[in-house]
Formats: C-alpha cells, structure tokens, sequence
C-alpha cells in the first residue's frame, strides 16, 4: 500500500518517461546539427580513431627498448678430467639508442600524428559543407512547398468562386473544369514537393547516423547577406590557416626529420652489459660495452632516398598553394555571381511579380481577362519566387563552399 502522501512522488516517476518523451527535441539549428555530425559522422568517427592511433605511436616511441636478461648454466670439466664442477651465469644488458638519432626518430612519430590532426581539421570542414549543403536544401524544400500550399489554396479559392458562378449559368462550365484541372496539378507539386523535403531530411540524418528523430525540422529560413569579400586577402587567409595546407606542411617536416634520421644512424648505438659468470677456476664479474660498426652499410641509399622524398613533398606542397589559391577565387566568383542573381530580385523583381498577381486576379474576378491569362500570370509569380529560393539556396551553398576553400566562416 502506497503511503498517501508519497502518492504524487510514485505517480511522477511513473509519468517521467513519458514526460520525457513528449520533450523530445524536434527541431534543429544548424549549429547544432553540426555538432551532431561531430559525434556522430562516421567518417569523422574513423579520422578521430586514426589520429588517436598516431597519438598512441609517438608516445610508445618515446619509451626506452626493454633490458635483456640472460641466464646460462653448465658443467665444467678440467683438461686433466679431476676437476669438475657447475657453472652458470647471469648478464643484463641494456640498448642505448644514438640520442640524435632517437630525437629525430621522436620527430618523425610527432609529425605524422601533427599532420594526422591536421587531415581531421580538413575532414571536419568537408563534412561540415555537405551539412550545410544538406541543411540548405531542406530550407528550400520548405520555402517551395509554402509557396506550392499557397498556389494550391489560390486556385482552390477561385475554382470554388467560379463553380459558383457557373452554376449560376454566368459562365462558362468549361472554366470550372479547367481551373479544376489545374488544382490537380497544384496538387501534384504539393505532393512532390514534400517527398523531396522528405528524401533531403532522411539524408541528412543518414549523413548524421540517424542521430536525429524522424520527423525533425529545420529551424530558420534561407537568408541572404551581401559579403564584400576580396580575392586577395581570402586567397592569403587560405594560404595561412587551412588545415590540408598544415598537413602537407607538417609532411614536408616529417620527410625533413626522416631524413636526418636515416643520417645519424651513420653514428652507433651502444649496448650496456653486465654480467656474473660462475666458471670452473672461479667467479668472473664485470661490465661490456658494445656497438655496432657502420661498415658494410654506410645508409648511402637510404639517405638519398629521404633527399627525394623531402623534394616529392615539397613539389606537392607547391602545387597544393596554387590548387588552394585557385580554388578560393574560383568559388568567389561562382558567389559573386550569386550575388548578381540575387540583386536582380531584390531590384524590384519580386514586388513587381506581386503587384501583377494581385492585378491578374482582380481582373479574372471582375471578367476583365480570360482564365488562361490568369492562369499564366499566377504561373509566372509562382515560377518567380520558385526561382528567388532556387537563388537564395545557391548563394548559400556558394558560401559555404567558399568557407571550406578558406578553411574558416566569413562574414
């Protein structure tokens, strides 16, 4: 028996799950929904682990080679076969590497986990772009099926008007069908219209490992702001900071340190010893150095080899600034061109498709024009502001593809 004043405590733990399921987040900025890809893309899941791998590689590089412990035993025995007696041993030695080459041995595991973190900084940025370009697509999805939904309630309020009127006998019932038809038709982009924005929502939330719910939204609207970027100082910013350019870079260094490396091996390594030997006329105690002797492999063709890697990596780099360089000013006039596109609606094309619209049906409602010159006139406004969200939507993945070829947001 449940204590009654403890009755609104047991009832809100049985409530709570529930609770929490009806406050489940259903809508999503885009922000956060780049947060998500960070945890959840499995491609950046991957990345992350390869450079946790690189990480783990030069921090066991960095630990000393294990001592070797040796035991012998035996039987003696004197050239005159009297004397006999047990032997045995102990030794223990210890490697000691060439403390330049280690250092650069280090370098070379320290690069290679630097230019790994690098490539994620770069993966980071190309995931974020197909977030972007995903989420964009979404938005558009949903301005084009407003509008659709706003075309269809159009036409369904002038057919009803005219099947009225038609009754009525005051026109034609040849233009009720034929507005009938066309209400069909609306009908059928409202349909096709929210398939798409269905395939564009699964598809980013595919690309996020279904870490959204199903019937998630997107939050906010396409926007569209004039950016007055300039060529030069965006191609240097690049230059300076993108990731792919630091990993090449950090490439350059680890073939450099590679190379002085395969260099010092030239210089010995030693070998610590010391050992106990328990022999047949007594006890032999005491200590051993040896080292290797550079004789018959002197590292001739492994340092050339290095020579012509630091060259290979150097060349990629090379090419690397100019790719990057052409790229960044590639995608700034694809955005400025964007941005013409855009002017040209904002100019006084969309209020003027209005203006015309709003005209065509008053005319249509007082018998001024035929159907079909309604009908082309809410065809073109309609077409318009398809083509304004087609627009915005370009200049926003334009942007963002101009932030991925800088490697940061511009304003």
């Amino acid at each position: 028996m449940i204590p009654h004043r403890a009755f609104p405590l047991y009832l809100l733990l049985i409530l709570l799950p529930s609770l929490q399921y009806g406050a489940e987040k259903m809508e999503y900025t885009l922000p956060e929904i780049i947060d998500l890809a960070q945890m959840n893309n499995p491609l950046l899941a991957a990345k992350k682990n390869e450079v946790l791998a690189r990480k783990a590689s030069y921090e066991a590089a960095k630990r000393l080679a294990n001592p070797e412990l040796e035991f012998s035993m035996g039987r003696a025995k004197a050239y005159d076969e009297v004397t006999k007696r047990n032997t045995g041993g102990v030794s223990l030695s210890q490697y000691l590497e060439n403390p330049f080459k280690r250092h650069f041995r280090i370098q070379v595991y320290a690069k290679d986990w630097e230019a790994a973190a690098f490539g994620q900084d770069t993966l980071i940025l190309e995931v974020t772009y197909v977030i972007k370009r995903l989420y964009f697509d979404i938005l558009r999805q949903k301005s084009r099926l407003e509008l659709a939904q706003k075309n269809l309630d159009s036409i369904q309020k002038i057919h009803r008007l005219i099947e009225r009127r038609a009754q009525l006998g005051e026109i034609k019932e040849l233009e009720a069908i034929k507005l009938y038809v066309e209400s069909l038709q609306a009908q059928r982009e409202v349909t096709r219209i929210r398939t798409d924005l269905l395939l564009a929502k699964e598809k980013l939330n595919q690309y996020l490992g279904s870490a959204l719910p199903p019937d998630f939204t997107a939050a906010g609207t396409l926007t569209y702001a004039k950016t007055g970027i300039e060529d030069k100082k965006a191609i240097q910013k690049a230059l300076d900071i993108h990731p792919l350019l630091k990993e090449k870079e950090t490439r350059v260094e680890q073939a450099t340190s590679q190379w002085s490396y395969v260099k010092w091996q030239r210089l010995p390594d030693f070998k610590l010893s010391g050992f106990s030997h328990k022999e047949l006329d007594g006890r032999n105690t005491g200590i051993g150095i040896s080292l290797d002797i550079p004789l018959w492999n002197f590292k001739s063709k492994e340092i050339l080899e290095a020579e012509n890697l630091i060259r290979m990596e150097e060349e990629e780099l090379r090419a690397l600034r100019m790719e990057v360089a052409t790229e960044v000013k590639s995608w700034i006039s694809q955005l400025r061109l964007s941005e013409n596109s855009l002017q040209i609606f904002h100019r006084g094309l969309l209020k003027q498709a209005e203006e015309s619209l709003k005209i065509a049906e008053v005319s249509y409602t007082q018998g001024e024009i035929s159907l079909i010159d309604y009908l082309d006139s809410q065809r073109t406004y309609y077409s318009i502001l398809s083509d304004y969200q087609d627009s915005l939507y370009q200049w926003n993945v334009d942007k963002a593809a101009v932030e991925k070829a800088i490697g940061e947001e511009i304003e």
